[in-house]
């Protein structure tokens, strides 16, 4: 697979995770719009960038649903180099949890024993309230966020890592089924997908669909040798932007549940859209080198941008709680006295990140060369 292909989609992971991250930044540091004193047009472009939080969602689920496609591409191609499967990349979505967890309840308890009596840990930010406890960390680690259990600590992003591990769970579960013999592979294949739709949360259903969007990408892309052309995917990518951007202002008169099925349909066409600008950069003739972009995503630059989205909540509560506290770096600033205050905790969070993901990467590195030696040993002869 091309180079440069693989690094498009490294810099699209990154650019979804510093724009989700500038998002809730963006709450904790700066005033709401209205309340900005001086506006500027380089102000309102930095308003705007970072209200796109849930796109960048969405463009993360389009950049896993694609892994996985060439995950099962690659299988149906037959054996080739490397271990590549549906397993593997549930195993990796547990490689962010449990160090993720980990950083979570480190930096929540912390947070909520010093400064506890703060507005981010009470009452303040609104989207993410702080839920700790043993049985919230069980729930958590068996992937039951939100649908059992909330999100532990004040970690509001982990329902998504939930929504990704489920949507490979039913995915798993829809391909075995075509392993049945007939006419039951036909029934449970359609009865898998009826069950989904009936017993499960629409905003679940609207996820998993930009995933799978991501997914029949691939096999989009590599049965047909036509693109559509750059010029009119990247326009249609921003038209899709713009009108999920306004879609809640525009909708604030709506009954409540009907407000929120048209704006995670706005969500879905962001991705939508996202994916037809994918395909119109993705290369033709493809070959094994896919194998190329399914290890690229498993490096620890692709990790540190996971692990930068998923996991950035505990970093920026417990030190805009410090700053609040003993910096005089109040909460819900004017951007104008706020910019480096806002830039820092950005820095912090992906420092932070990327140290976790060269530290999981050496440690996974070094059990894996221990291994590789425990097993030459027993399968070298005797002297």
């Amino acid at each position: 697979m091309s180079a440069r292909f693989v690094q498009f989609l490294l810099l699209a992971r990154w650019g979804s995770a510093l724009v989700a991250l500038m998002y809730h930044v963006r709450f904790l540091a700066f005033v709401n719009y209205d309340a900005v004193e001086d506006k500027s047009l380089l102000l309102t472009g930095l308003y705007f960038l970072t209200g796109l939080g849930h796109e960048a969602y969405a463009v993360c689920f389009i950049l896993d649903g694609m892994l996985v496609g060439l995950i099962l591409r690659r299988q149906r191609a037959g054996p080739g180099p490397g271990d590549a499967s549906l397993g593997r990349h549930a195993l990796g979505l547990y490689g962010l949890l449990l160090p993720g967890l980990l950083l979570g309840a480190a930096f929540d308890h912390t947070g909520a024993h010093l400064f506890g009596d703060t507005g981010v840990y009470t009452a303040f930010p609104e989207f993410s309230t702080l839920a700790l406890g043993l049985a919230v960390l069980l729930g958590n680690l068996l992937m039951l966020q939100p649908f059992v259990v909330a999100n532990f600590g004040g970690n509001s992003m982990l329902y998504l890592l939930s929504y990704l591990f489920w949507s490979l769970v039913l995915l798993a579960v829809f391909l075995r089924a075509g392993q049945l013999p007939q006419p039951h592979r036909r029934a449970a294949r359609v009865l898998l997908p009826a069950l989904a739709i009936v017993f499960l949360p629409y905003q679940f259903l609207i996820w998993s669909a930009i995933w799978l969007a991501g997914l029949g990408l691939v096999f989009l892309a590599e049965g047909r040798s036509w693109r559509p052309p750059l010029p009119a995917t990247l326009p249609l990518f921003g038209a899709a932007l713009l009108l999920s951007r306004f879609l809640g202002p525009a909708t604030r008169g709506l009954e409540a549940v009907l407000r929120d099925w048209v704006i995670q349909f706005g969500f879905l066409g962001a991705g939508v859209g996202f994916a037809a600008l994918v395909w119109s950069v993705y290369p033709k003739g493809q070959d094994s080198g896919t194998f190329a972009a399914v290890r690229a995503s498993e490096a620890w630059p692709a990790q540190a941008a996971s692990f930068t989205f998923f996991f950035h909540f505990p970093v920026i509560m417990l030190l805009a709680a410090w700053g609040d506290a003993r910096l005089g770096q109040p909460l819900m600033q004017q951007p104008s006295v706020a910019y480096p205050w806002f830039a820092g905790l950005v820095l912090a969070s992906v420092l932070t990140a990327t140290g976790i993901a060269l530290t999981v990467d050496s440690a996974r590195r070094a059990f894996g060369n221990a291994a590789r030696l425990t097993s030459g040993r027993r399968g070298g002869s005797p002297s």
